[in-house]
């Protein structure tokens, strides 16, 4: 019987959808950021595009690396893997978890500098070092009232430009733009170099629009990478650096003391007073800290098999998902709802180069009475999700004449999405715009296909996929998905053009979820 109708579609190109009160740090590898509104990249120096570098985005090639089959799932480990396990556990509560052979440097305490004046202020949110490369992340704040009305009236690009006659930055938007884009917003100053300051070998200047309406004013995060002079790797405590931010007066002078190291992580998780819980070889650690909206969590996803790119907080288009949950004695309490994060302090563009392990830090705020902060909780995941950004092989599917049942598996290294079926469908009715703007609608023809997540021992679901079909001649149209009455993606409705006896696919964009709980107590600090 062919299929005449499709319960719920949509156009491909799976989003994850941000969940309020929480934030994600970028890593290598990827992942997705769970935030509650993401940045706008308004300005960028030198910027790699992030989700195409190494540095700070996710691997997008298709290469597979063998260290496992992915079918069945077995780790191989290897001798790379021996001697990152050999390695110490470097620990910064701001980053994450890293494995390195050389020593990293952390901001000793966040900085934080004004213009009272203009109504502004600057805070050195952290700074990270190894070697001789430095990462920094700065939070301004903008309490002006002409930014208020050029955000929420005219637009920054129609905002006069007004230049400082005292040296000064104006108060437009445009102005500020402008001196990002001369070069001219951000300098480095400390041992071993010249006195005039260094600039930045990338950097970037996001706005957070959101925050407006939340709070009132205006945020803007500031990230850059800088090359700097040889430092010793004996050395505790690295003094005598300071940056220059566009035309604040004062400089941000800042000490990075050398992380903690740990033999294992369970000796970490006993120094920093967490709590953990390990399955298949990925380890989630959660701390807790006191703050006025809540209780904020920072786990850390640590796993033993570099390159698993993982999400606790993965929630597809439209889909409701468990979510964790933090439990008090008597008491569970949910995530708290933010229109814009106030503890979110870095977009994690950048990340160093000379780490070998690294496992990324969430930050998530529950919402917790003041007055019951106290004691320890439970932290209870219900499962988390694995992310897969290769491109699978090119699959080729037979067009039936009704139905046709099949059985093929298309790998990534965290699972299978299996193809259990082929469905001619009647011609499907199809709104598309002509040259001149006009949307007609018009009748494709269209088969469907069933799909499902296959794994030997864990229990997946498939969240998300992207199909794509090849075109007659050049190029590759997205297809649309369905998700059953559970969330789990379900099928795909693909366009074929007449006469066309066959469809060429390729998919990315796995997102498989495994319903595996990660429970752990929480001791609350200070």
């Amino acid at each position: 019987m062919k299929r005449n109708s499709v319960s719920v579609f949509m156009i491909a190109g799976l989003l994850s959808v941000l969940l309020s009160g929480c934030q994600a740090k970028g890593e290598s590898g990827g992942g997705t950021s769970e935030v509650a509104s993401e940045p706008v990249i308004s300005m960028e120096e030198g910027h790699t595009e992030e989700g195409n570098d190494d540095k700070g985005g996710e691997n997008t090639g298709t290469e597979q690396t063998g260290r496992e089959n992915p079918k069945a799932g077995q780790k191989v480990e290897t001798e790379t893997d021996k001697r990152i396990s050999a390695l110490p556990y470097q620990f910064v509560r701001t980053y994450g978890i890293f494995q390195s052979e050389y020593p990293v440097y952390e901001l000793e305490s966040v900085i934080e500098t004004k213009i009272p004046q203009k109504e502004k202020s600057l805070v050195l949110s952290s700074a990270i070092c190894q070697n001789q490369e430095l990462i920094v992340s700065i939070v301004m704040d903008d309490y002006s009232e002409v930014r208020e009305t050029a955000v929420g009236g005219d637009s920054l690009e129609d905002s006069g430009y007004e230049p400082p006659g005292d040296g000064g930055m104006a108060a437009s938007g445009r102005y500020q733009n402008q001196l990002w884009v001369s070069g001219e917003g951000l300098f480095l100053t400390g041992p071993g170099i010249q006195e005039a300051g260094i600039k930045p070998q990338e950097s970037v200047y996001a706005s957070y629009p959101d925050y407006l309406g939340a709070y009132g004013h205006m945020r803007y995060f500031i990230e850059a990478r800088f090359e700097i002079p040889f430092i010793s790797e004996h050395e505790n405590v690295l003094t005598g650096y300071a940056l220059r931010v566009l035309d604040f007066e004062e400089p941000l002078e800042f000490v990075m003391k050398r992380a903690s190291e740990y033999g294992t992580l369970e000796e970490l998780v006993a120094g920093e007073h967490g709590g953990m819980d390990t399955h298949d070889g990925i380890s989630i650690i959660s701390m807790g800290e006191k703050v006025k909206e809540g209780i904020l969590i920072s786990w850390y996803v640590y796993s033993e098999r570099e390159g698993r790119q993982i999400s606790i907080i993965y929630k597809p288009p439209y889909q409701e998902i468990d979510l964790p949950i933090l439990s008090g004695k008597e008491k569970q309490y949910p995530m708290k709802e933010l229109p814009a994060n106030p503890y979110w302090n870095s977009i994690g563009q950048y990340r160093l180069s000379d780490v070998e392990g690294y496992g990324r830090r969430y930050s998530c705020l529950f919402d917790v009475p003041q007055d019951e902060q106290s004691g320890s909780y439970r932290m209870d995941i219900p499962g988390i999700t694995f992310l897969n950004h290769e491109e699978s092989p090119h699959i080729t599917l037979d067009i039936p004449d009704d139905y046709e049942a099949l059985n093929e598996e298309i790998p990534w290294k965290e699972g299978s999405v299996r193809i259990l079926g082929i469905t001619r469908m009647e011609p499907q009715s199809v709104a598309v715009t002509d040259g001149k703007g006009k949307e007609k609608v018009r009748e494709r023809p269209a088969v469907y296909i069933d799909v499902q997540a296959a794994h030997e021992d864990k229990d997946l679901a498939l969240k998300g996929l992207i199909c794509q079909r090849k075109l007659r001649w050049t190029g590759w149209e997205h297809e649309r998905y369905d998700f059953d009455k559970n969330g789990n993606l379900s099928g795909f409705r693909v366009f074929y053009d007449e006469g066309d006896s066959s469809v060429t696919l390729k998919f990315n964009g796995a997102a498989f979820y495994w319903n595996q709980p990660f429970v752990m107590e929480v001791p609350l600090g200070k």
